[in-house]
Parts: structure tokens; C-alpha cells; sequence
């Protein structure tokens, strides 16, 4: 079984109830197990000029399309930028407190995972926001570093939040770092509410 919706039970809230309740998964699983994992609201990561292979035929106000490449270097062509995160974050405003998010991306492995951070980082610690992600996707993930450093300065973390994810994440590994004592964090998962409803099983 692979890894379903999570909740950030910490208080906080978007703008319209969203308490961050998200899964993360690859474009392939996000079309092929859709009805299983029966999400409200779907924000698609593509890069320009591929064709989409996604969830369709969702109201436009449920579907959230932004195109990207998965690169970290700012000056690249079709970067991330703060419009993109911009862009999410009103998103996410607009979502009801029962609205169930999916990310995907083509392989649910960077920017996905990045984008999931960076919305859980509107409403949890930083470190909470980078440790979460992992119950929440089906892949190890290897958040896109532009990505999170565009949150970082969009939420003006002063760079806790790439601190956060270079402490978790090893850049480009696809792995968790195994983190000894020194660089352990007091997040809990008992602050994450699993979705039975919405585990699949692993493609």
C-alpha cells in the first residue's frame, strides 16, 4: 500500500479552511488511481510544451495547471518562479476546510514534493513542513530545490525551510537522509490524520 492523504493538525488554516490535507503522486498514478484515491481539488505540475497525461474533465475552479521544467538553476528557460508560487498559494486559499488536494508531477518525485512543502510550510514549522511530505507520497522524494527556496523567500523564512529540507532530503538522491540525534526534529505523526479512503495500492 503506498502512502495516502495527510493532514498538518496544527490549528492553522488557509484562508478558506484548508487545514493542508494533500497527497503527492507521479502524473501516471494520478490518472490511474483518481477514483481510489478520490481527491476534491488536483494541482498538475507539467513542463512546457509536453503533453499532458494527467487527471481531466475536473471543474476549472478543482484544477490547478502550472507548467515548469524540474530544474534548479533560476535562470533556466522555464524555471519555477514566485509567480508559480504565487499562483499555488492562492490556490490553496481558495480550497474548503473538507477539500482533499493532489500534486503530481510527471514522476511525483520533485517538484511535487517541493510544492508540497512549500504549502505545508504556510501552516506548520518549517522542519514539521519537510518532514511530513514523506507520508504523503508514494516515491521517496527529492524535493526540486528552486522550487522550495521560492517558497522560502515568498513565506520569508530566511532559509529555514531549504535548511529544513537539506537536513531531510539528500539533493537528488530520491532518499531520505538517515538523521542522527544531533539532527532531530520533535515533529510527530500524530499530528498527521492518515486517509483511509485514499491509500491505493502501489502501482
Amino acid at each position: 500500500m503506498t502512502a495516502g492523504f495527510i493532514e498538518a493538525r496544527c490549528g492553522r488554516r488557509y484562508a478558506s479552511g484548508w487545514p493542508g490535507r494533500v497527497v503527492v503522486r507521479g502524473q501516471s498514478e494520478a490518472r490511474r488511481h483518481l477514483a481510489s484515491l478520490d481527491p476534491t481539488h488536483v494541482l498538475s505540475l507539467k513542463a512546457p510544451g509536453l503533453s499532458y497525461l494527467g487527471p481531466r474533465d475536473l471543474a476549472p475552479d478543482r484544477h490547478l495547471v502550472l507548467e515548469f521544467d524540474d530544474v534548479d538553476d533560476p535562470a533556466s528557460l522555464a524555471a519555477p518562479t514566485r509567480e508559480h508560487v504565487a499562483a499555488a498559494r492562492a490556490f490553496a486559499d481558495g480550497l474548503p476546510a473538507d477539500a482533499r488536494l493532489l500534486i503530481h508531477g510527471l514522476q511525483g518525485v520533485s517538484r511535487a514534493p517541493a510544492m508540497a512543502i512549500g504549502l505545508l510550510a504556510g501552516l506548520l514549522p518549517t522542519n514539521e513542513a519537510a518532514a511530513a511530505v514523506r507520508a504523503c507520497c508514494s516515491q521517496p522524494p527529492s524535493p526540486n530545490r528552486l522550487l522550495v527556496a521560492l517558497f522560502d523567500e515568498e513565506l520569508g523564512l530566511s532559509g529555514t525551510l531549504m535548511e529544513a529540507c537539506d537536513t531531510r532530503f539528500v539533493p537528488g538522491s530520491g532518499t531520505l537522509r538517515r538523521r542522527g540525534a544531533q539532527a532531530s526534529t520533535n515533529f510527530a505523526f500524530d499530528m498527521l490524520k492518515g486517509c483511509e479512503a485514499a491509500v491505493d495500492e502501489a502501482p
